[in-house]
Formats: structure tokens, sequence, C-alpha cells
């Protein structure tokens, strides 16, 4: 269910489809044509669909608003302005960055996730097995960002990402409740557990009440710090969130 989730995401019927990319084709286009151009009057809907794509391509990455602004050939308003429907409609999420005080981090760029990974795969990087793809990483890490937002309370939780301005980064700080736990994404089958330098310093900054190495091949909790560092499958997320 977990690969399956990986690549054809969510949505019923692309998940139970022999054909997925039959299903997802459409629900993009209908949304592309019919909701964004009609119920928002897009006037450019040409950029729109490139933005899509743009988005697809870069997610996880930190947004851009100008050079995307350049490649569409549309103003930097203009492409905030879309990002803005797209988060209306439910199609994707602009992730802000976690400021815990410390005068050395990256505070202003968001980065964008898609909200469904089968619509994400669809506008870039195909629907092919994880083990045959290049940006499984990416697809990984956006699935991630799913189950983490499908299990918030959008009145009492936050999400977002840490980046230092020495470029350590990690990459999910979910607030609960006024505690914070920290989630670490690795594509990769991890055979001993190794904690990222990034993961390191972000729980001797701010003491996390629990951190989570999300991987493949690994189930183990070690100490880092007093804080427990948990190596987990993606698949344990739901009984863990």
């Amino acid at each position: 269910m977990w690969e399956t989730l990986l690549v054809r995401g969510g949505y019923p019927e692309a998940f139970l489809s022999t054909e997925p990319r039959e299903v997802l084709g459409p629900l993009v286009e209908a949304f592309v044509l019919r909701d964004a151009s009609d119920l928002y009057r897009i006037r450019n809907p040409q950029a729109f669909r490139r933005l899509l794509g743009l988005v697809a391509s870069q997610t996880g990455d930190l947004v851009n608003l100008s050079h995307w602004a350049e490649v569409l050939g549309i103003s930097v308003s203009t492409v905030g302005q879309y990002l803005s429907i797209l988060e209306e409609s439910h199609i994707i999420r602009l992730l802000p960055p976690y400021v815990g005080g410390k005068r050395a981090e990256l505070t202003s760029r968001p980065k964008a996730y898609f909200l469904d990974n089968g619509l994400r795969n669809y506008l870039f990087g195909g629907l092919a097995p994880l083990a045959e793809r290049q940006d499984a990483g990416k697809v990984v890490e956006n699935l991630v960002f799913t189950e983490l937002f499908k299990a918030m309370d959008p009145f009492h939780d936050a999400l977002y990402y840490w980046r230092s301005v020495s470029n350590a980064e990690v990459d999910f700080v979910l607030m609960r409740e006024g505690r914070l736990a920290v989630f670490e994404v690795k594509a990769a089958a991890m055979k001993r557990p190794t904690i990222p330098r990034a993961l390191r310093s972000f729980i001797q900054a701010y003491g996390p009440a629990e951190a989570f190495v999300v991987n493949t091949g690994l189930q183990e909790e070690v100490e880092v710090e007093g804080t427990p560092v948990r190596f987990v499958f993606g698949t344990d997320l739901p009984d863990l969130l």
C-alpha cells in the first residue's frame, strides 16, 4: 500500500486502477481547464499549467518566485496569486520555515509540496516504481509531508521545515500541543542508526520531545542529547502520528 501511495497517490480511482495515468490525466486537466480557468478566472492558463509542472519538478525545494516568474514570462505577483489558488484548491501546500529565535536560521522562503503524490508524479517524474526513479527522494519526502499534514489539527498544530544559513536542514518540524517533533526522511535503506548532522544540530539547539528518521531497512531507537531518535518505516507513520 505504501509503495502504491508513493507512485499513484491516494485518489481512490487512481490507487485502484490498472491504468492510473488515464485517471490522473483527466483529474489534472479538469482542475486546470475547468476549476482554475472558470472558478478563478485564470487569464493565462498555459502559464498556470506550466507552473504546476515547475512545482512538481521542484517539490521540497525552496520556492523562488522571481525565477519562476522569469521562466513563465509572468509577474512575481501573478506567480504568488497562482500559488495561492493552488493552495486554496488543495493541490499544494507552502511549508514555512521554523523560526525558533536562533540568529543562524534562514527565515524567509517556503517550500512547496503536493497533497497527492499521484498528481505530482503525473506532472513530473512519471509513474514508474520507486526503485526505478531518479526522483525517489522527492517522492518519499512528499508522501511523508502528506501523512504529517493529514494528521495535523489545523487549529492547534503547525508544520515547518528548518534550515540554517550554513545549509543545515531538517525536513519537517511538527509543533503539537506545545511540543516539538522533528522528522528527517531518507529514501535509501539504512543499515545502522546514523544521525544526520543537521538533525543533531536541531536537537542540540531546541531539544525536541522526539525525533524520527523515516527510512527503509531500519527500525531502532537511540538517544541524542536526551532526545529519543526513532528510526521508522513510512508505514509506521499513521500509528505514530
